[in-house]
C-alpha cells in the first residue's frame, strides 16, 4: 500500500502548479543547463603564419577586390590600399598608372561610402605621379560631374577640386581640359545661350537654373558648383610668371629657333580648322579668347540670375563674378585669323 500511495503522490505532483512567492526566483528544473558562459578563442593573424602572403601580394589581392560586386568589399579594399599608400615609405608595388586604371572607374560608383573612400585614396597619391595622367583623370571626372545621380555629381566636384589642388596648371593646359569642362559646368548649372522662345513664357515661372528647384536635400549643390567653377576659372585666368628681359633676348628671338611648339599657330594659315574642344590652350590669352567667344555672355547672365536668389547661392555667385572680373578685365581681342573671319572676302581667287 505504501509504495502505491507514493507513486500516486509523485504523479499528482507533476500536475500541481507550484506556488511562487514574491521576491523569489522560479525554481530551476532538475535537467537545467547553464548557458550563460562565453567561450573565448585566440585567433592568430594570417601574417603571423609561415605561409602568409607578402605585402606585395596582399596589395594586389585587395586591388582586385575593388571590382567586387559587394559595396562593403569595395570600400574595405579601397581603405586598405589607402592605408598602404599613407605609410612612410608608401607601398605601391603595381605603380600609379596601373592603380589609376583600376580605381578611376569607381568614381561614378553607386555607393557613397565607396566614392568617399576613393577620394581618400586619391589624396594619398603623389602629385608628381598624377600629373602625367591628367587627361585620363579628367575624362572620368567629367563623366562623374554629368552623372544622372545628384550624389555622384556632388562627389564629382570633390574629385575636380582635388585635381585642381595638386595639378591645376597641368589641367588647364592639357588637350581637351579647358573647353570641355567649361561646357560640362554650363550644362550642370543650366546656363545656356539664350534662344528666342517660340511661345510666350508663362507668368509666375522663374528663369533660375534647374538645379535649384526641388528637394532641400540638394539645396547646396548649386552654390557648390559655382564655387568649384570659380576655382577652375581662377586657375585658367591666372597670369603667368613674367620673365626678365635682357639685351640678348632681342637677338635670340630673331636668330634662334623658338622653344615652344607651334609659335605662330595663332595666325592659323597652315593648319586645318580648329577643334576648339580638344585643342591645347597653353597661354592665358588663348584661354581668354575661347572663353570670350563661347561662354562669357551666357555665364554672366547666369551669375546675375543667381545673385538675385540671395543666400548661399548669391554669395557663391558673387565670388564667381569677382573671378570673371579679375580674369577677363584685361582681355583684348586676339588677332588670330580663322576661316570664319572672312579673310579673303572681296578677292577673286
Amino acid at each position: 500500500m505504501g509504495s502505491s500511495s507514493k507513486k500516486k503522490k509523485e504523479k499528482k505532483k507533476d500536475f500541481q502548479k507550484p506556488k511562487l512567492k514574491v521576491g523569489k526566483a522560479k525554481p530551476k528544473s532538475s535537467n537545467f543547463t547553464d548557458t550563460s558562459f562565453r567561450s573565448k578563442a585566440l585567433v592568430l593573424q594570417q601574417q603571423l603564419a609561415e605561409d602568409a602572403p607578402n605585402p606585395s601580394e596582399r596589395f594586389k589581392h585587395y586591388l582586385s577586390l575593388t571590382t567586387s560586386r559587394t559595396d562593403t568589399q569595395r570600400r574595405d579594399a579601397l581603405s586598405f590600399l589607402a592605408s598602404q599608400l599613407s605609410t612612410n615609405p608608401p607601398t605601391n608595388p603595381v605603380g600609379t598608372p596601373t592603380l589609376l586604371q583600376k580605381i578611376l572607374p569607381i568614381m561614378s560608383d553607386s555607393s557613397g561610402p565607396v566614392r568617399g573612400q576613393l577620394l581618400k585614396l586619391l589624396r594619398n597619391l603623389p602629385a608628381d605621379e598624377i600629373r602625367p595622367h591628367v587627361e585620363k583623370i579628367m575624362l572620368y571626372i567629367r563623366g562623374t560631374m554629368t552623372n544622372i545621380s545628384q550624389e555622384v555629381k556632388d562627389d564629382g566636384l570633390n574629385y575636380m577640386e582635388w585635381l585642381l589642388d595638386i595639378a591645376g596648371e597641368d589641367v588647364i593646359s592639357s588637350a581637351g581640359c579647358w573647353v570641355k569642362p567649361l561646357r560640362d559646368f554650363m550644362s550642370v548649372l543650366g546656363w545656356t545661350v539664350n534662344v528666342a522662345p517660340t511661345t510666350a513664357a508663362k507668368k509666375g515661372w522663374t528663369s533660375a537654373p534647374r538645379t535649384t528647384f526641388g528637394a532641400k536635400k540638394y539645396g547646396q549643390s548649386f552654390p557648390r558648383q559655382m564655387l568649384v567653377l570659380s576655382k577652375f576659372l581662377e586657375m585658367g585666368f591666372k597670369p603667368g610668371m613674367p620673365t626678365p628681359w635682357t639685351p640678348n633676348d632681342w637677338f635670340s628671338n630673331i636668330s634662334c629657333v623658338p622653344r615652344k611648339t607651334d609659335p605662330f599657330g595663332y595666325i592659323g594659315l597652315f593648319k586645318p580648322p580648329r577643334d576648339e574642344e580638344g585643342e591645347i590652350y597653353r597661354s592665358r590669352e588663348d584661354r581668354q579668347d575661347i572663353f570670350q567667344k563661347r561662354f562669357r555672355t551666357a555665364m554672366e547672365e547666369g551669375v546675375e540670375m543667381a545673385k538675385k536668389e540671395g543666400g548661399t547661392a548669391g554669395r557663391a555667385a558673387a565670388t564667381l563674378d569677382q573671378v570673371l572680373q579679375d580674369g577677363m578685365g584685361d582681355y583684348e581681342q586676339n588677332s588670330r585669323l580663322d576661316d570664319d573671319d572672312h579673310l579673303w572676302d572681296g578677292y577673286i581667287m
